[in-house]
């Protein structure tokens, strides 16, 4: 049987206070009704339309109308763009764009919607308002509120962020005020230099006065990334109210997503807050060995994870059409709870709740005798607790950061996300390794890690990183995770405290989640360190506010592992693993 796929560009859709944004619409050429799967983006309706996630004509085939809409004062769609108003105007142009579509002649009133980062946040924004027709969503690579992953956990800026993104969403910006008649010549500059030579704009000091920031349209994007911490009276917005939304959803990430944490959070609030019994029992997962974007490949960093990991191995489309069919057409199909990826053994595997429940929680312990230092050093990572040993003292110069390799990054600004070889790192005398015995046996890590880090340092503040590392027999050594902590905010996001110099304290830091097989002969490595630049701002140790600093100070850091101070990782060890 022959299909034919109709597709109209531009549809105005007015809004309740007549500003008429615009869509690109994909559906069925057949004049029948339709459930219908609504995309919103500000990054142009027509580079965001299909994805690795949700293959546009694939879904169109199976009967879903796609409607890509670009969302007020962007590209297409009339109205002002702003952070401040889009934080109250997302959520009513949701809702209205949501019952637009459901009163349209080619839709049969089930309306899902579906995309990823900046655009997952705008399905909570929607659901939260509960229109009528909304019947499911499938936020991918998202956070978990108003802060970013990094942000909330440690309290570290993500500088590459602010200098990849801004410049991207600057280009719109420019162009619109381009047509009033100013001049944007020099405006243009700037975002072509941090795009294409972004380290010039991440080295600038002191922040707050990067050139790209001051602006009109900028200024407020620049301020409000820099300025990301808010108060304690807003401390409950941080976290979606997940109370608020009462519809299905399907959550979609990747191992080395800088949103790992924050999509088992929504995934899990949803499950036991939702405001519907309906929503709390349909909440599903998908966790990729992939990073944060929308192209889905077999080789990630370094690595190769496989002919399933990729397209279309990983089938992810086909899992969202399966979704939508479950929850906009009714359809009596087995969707898995919880599906991720095994790295190292590069498998599927499905569950049905989160963490898994035969996962065996383990201690391992930092040992040393005060000589850590790089990968050659004495550092010992063991599951026995530490008696009476020295510290391992490194210094930080915040001039001389360590370098951001691989990780949980965005593949922009220069840099490369995933899996990447860290042994010339850990070669740095600013770096402290903590390395296992050769591994008798395969052994599997699946869950959330958490390192627990008695820590003093010299000044006022500073940073603590943390790494997961698979070191393999040949010497390579793969990071696996990662975390940061902010010292002043080592005790609430919200409160910060500096510190006193040479005052232990226990930093808990929290490093997402993963899914490891660390193969026999391998070694499992903790690397700790106080910078990871420009993945973060890289602390100046002044106690100064971000940004303030064109000049910091060295810190010296030490770390203890002895009676009383037992620093250790918190990592969910996954039995039989050889078996599975």
């Amino acid at each position: 049987m022959s299909i034919s796929i109709r597709m109209d560009r531009d549809v105005p859709m007015e809004m309740r206070d007549r500003t008429v944004l615009r869509a690109d619409i994909c559906r069925p050429g057949d004049n029948e009704k339709h459930p219908a799967i609504l995309i919103r983006t500000p990054y142009n309706k027509l580079l965001s339309a299909s994805s690795d996630f949700l293959n546009l004509v694939d879904t169109a085939f199976a009967g879903y109308a796609l409607v890509i809409q670009d969302v007020r004062g962007r590209f297409a769609s009339e109205g002002e763009y702003g952070l401040a108003s889009g934080a109250t105007q997302e959520g009513p142009d949701g809702y209205d764009s949501v019952e637009w579509v459901a009163s349209q002649s080619w839709c049969d009133g089930n309306v899902g919607m579906a995309g990823g980062s900046y655009l997952a946040n705008l399905q909570w924004t929607t659901a939260m308002e509960n229109p009528p027709h909304l019947k499911a969503i499938a936020p991918a690579i998202c956070g978990a509120g108003q802060l970013r992953e990094q942000t909330l956990l440690g309290g570290a800026p993500n500088l590459y962020f602010m200098v990849s993104w801004i410049p991207q969403m600057a280009l719109d910006i420019a162009d619109r005020l381009e047509k009033q008649g100013k001049d944007v010549s020099q405006m243009r500059r700037l975002i072509y230099q941090a795009l294409f030579r972004p380290e010039e704009v991440y080295e600038f000091l002191p922040l707050k006065n990067i050139p790209l920031a001051q602006f009109e349209g900028m200024r407020e994007m620049w301020n409000n990334t820099l300025d990301f911490i808010p108060g304690p009276e807003l401390a409950e917005t941080a976290i979606r109210p997940y109370h608020e939304v009462m519809v299905p959803g399907l959550h979609v990430s990747g191992w080395y997503d800088h949103h790992t944490w924050a999509v088992f959070k929504n995934f899990q609030g949803m499950r036991e807050n939702a405001g519907s019994q309906l929503a709390q029992d349909s909440q599903h997962v998908v966790m990729g060995p992939w990073i944060h974007g929308a192209k889905l490949q077999s080789f990630v960093g370094d690595l190769n994870f496989g002919p399933t990991a990729g397209v279309p191995g990983a089938m992810t489309t086909e899992h969202h059409i399966a979704f939508f069919n479950k929850y906009l057409r009714g359809m009596d199909i087995d969707l898995p709870v919880v599906r991720y990826f095994v790295m190292g053994r590069n498998r599927w595997h499905n569950a049905d709740t989160w963490p898994l429940p035969q996962t065996q929680w383990q201690r391992f312990f930092l040992h040393s005798k005060g000589r850590a230092n790089t990968s050659e050093g004495d550092g010992l990572l063991t599951c026995d607790e530490p008696g009476s040993e020295p510290a391992d003292i490194f210094v930080y110069n915040p001039l001389f950061p360590i370098p951001t390799t691989g990780g949980r990054v965005l593949p922009l600004a220069g840099l490369v996300a995933g899996p990447i070889d860290h042994s010339h790192i850990e070669k740095r005398i600013d770096v402290l390794c903590y390395t296992t015995p050769a591994l008798e046996d395969d052994t599997e890590i699946t869950g959330p890690l958490e390192l627990h880090l008695f820590a003093s340092t010299s000044t006022r503040d500073t940073d603590f990183t943390a790494k997961l590392v698979d070191v393999w027999p040949g010497g390579q050594a793969y990071n696996v995770a990662e975390g940061i902590i902010r010292a002043r905010y080592r005790r609430s996001i919200f409160q910060p405290e500096l510190v006193n110099p040479g005052e232990v304290n226990e930093y808990t830091i929290n490093m997402g989640t993963t899914s490891n097989l660390f193969r026999k002969g391998h070694r499992i490595r903790i690397d700790i360190s106080s910078s990871n630049f420009p993945a973060f701002d890289r602390n100046m140790n002044t106690g100064n506010p971000v940004g303030e600093d064109a000049q910091g100070i060295p810190a010296t850091q030490s770390i203890y592992h002895q009676q009383g101070y037992a620093s250790y990782m918190e990592m969910p060890v996954i039995p039989g693993t050889s078996t599975r």
